[in-house]
């Protein structure tokens, strides 16, 4: 069978290409021949379209050609070519440039099945209809399967008339957390199955061969590292840590993602492979990111999770990490929600 995979990649963001490729892993093997389809978010998005555009314009008119200027263009630069190299490497791409609803109807054609998911893809503040199958026919959207699409809402009023009625118009359907089950349950009358995120039904010892293939030069002997996509750094807290473990405090800096944190150093060459290379090595892990948390528990390096949102944020995305927090409680939940998670994929893989 031949399954083509439609999932979020824009964004340069470390668990947005792991879970990508972790999707693909996962499908493969089960015996299946992969490819994530190599859709062009920014298509569909006239905002993210001009962003890179602005973001330069910006840069010119506002910051005069120095230091400051030269260190963010050095760094994206160096960023964007870390994740290239990744995707190059480690993701089956389409050969094809998808960019418009028209070509990815037909290139559907080659799939078997599609697989839509997983991460935000049905988060309705970053809302594309590609990833509810509107691509598709209602007759022919059969053979898609939405695998553990994260809504990023805590109820079905945040969720847009528009997408509730393609989200019924699909038939096999499973969701990342418990929240986002209960929310498409209410929309679709349906039991919704917990499935696990991808990067957690890949064998350990595929993660650790990729952070061996890499390495991050000057690092102390003991180190805690941050990895903070949110504006509260908790900073008193990193200092406390850095003091009871004695280990200097080494920062993930996104060029997409600043942050003010006082550290030893800030590392901003970094792509996936880096990253979880950091992570594996490292004392201790302080976050407030979702993937971070999860490798950090599969690395069984300690760490915290911090809630990156507050607790009536409408825009809130606790809910996922409160159930995988929940999931890592109890050793004997993680197997049965591989096991569902495998259930659900062999049910319609077929």
């Amino acid at each position: 069978m031949t399954i083509g995979i439609l999932t979020r990649r824009y964004g340069y963001n470390m668990g947005s290409t792991l879970q990508a490729f972790a999707m693909s892993e996962m499908l493969a093997s089960f015996g299946h021949k992969v490819e994530i389809i190599n859709y062009d978010e920014t298509a569909a998005h006239f905002k993210w379209k001009i962003r890179p555009f602005l973001e330069r314009l910006m840069y010119k008119l506002w910051i005069p050609p120095t230091g400051a200027k030269r260190n963010y263009l050095s760094h994206r630069i160096s960023q964007e070519k870390k994740f290239n190299e990744f995707e190059n490497k480690y993701i089956p791409l389409s050969k094809e440039k998808i960019r418009s609803k028209r070509q990815l109807t037909q290139i559907s054609k080659k799939y078997n099945k599609i697989v839509i998911g997983s991460d935000q893809i049905w988060n309705p503040f970053l809302y594309d209809p590609v990833f509810f199958g509107e691509f598709l026919p209602v007759s022919e959207r059969k053979k898609i399967i939405a695998y553990a699409p994260s809504l990023g809402v805590g109820n079905s009023e945040e969720i847009l008339t528009e997408q509730k009625s393609l989200i019924n118009s699909l038939s096999f359907i499973s969701c990342r957390e418990e929240k986002g089950a209960d929310v498409l349950k209410e929309i679709t009358g349906r039991k919704i199955p917990v499935v696990l995120d991808p990067t957690l039904m890949v064998n350990r010892e595929i993660w650790d061969k990729i952070a061996d293939e890499h390495s991050v030069d000057g690092l102390p002997d003991d180190f805690i590292v941050t990895y903070f996509l949110g504006k509260d750094i908790h900073q008193m807290e990193l200092d406390s840590l850095s003091i009871k473990y004695n280990a200097k405090i080494i920062n993930i800096s996104m060029f997409n993602k600043p942050n003010a944190i006082n550290a030893f150093c800030h590392l901003k060459n970094l792509g996936p492979g880096e990253f979880l290379y950091l992570i594996k090595h490292a004392k201790y892990v302080a976050t407030d990111s979702f993937h971070a948390t999860i490798f950090s528990w599969i690395f069984q390096t300690e760490f915290k999770t911090f809630m990156r949102f507050k607790l009536r944020d409408k825009e809130s995305q606790n809910s996922r990490i409160e159930t995988l927090l929940s999931l890592f409680e109890v050793k004997d939940k993680i197997i049965e929600a591989k096991k569902n998670s495998k259930d659900f994929l062999s049910l319609y893989l077929k």
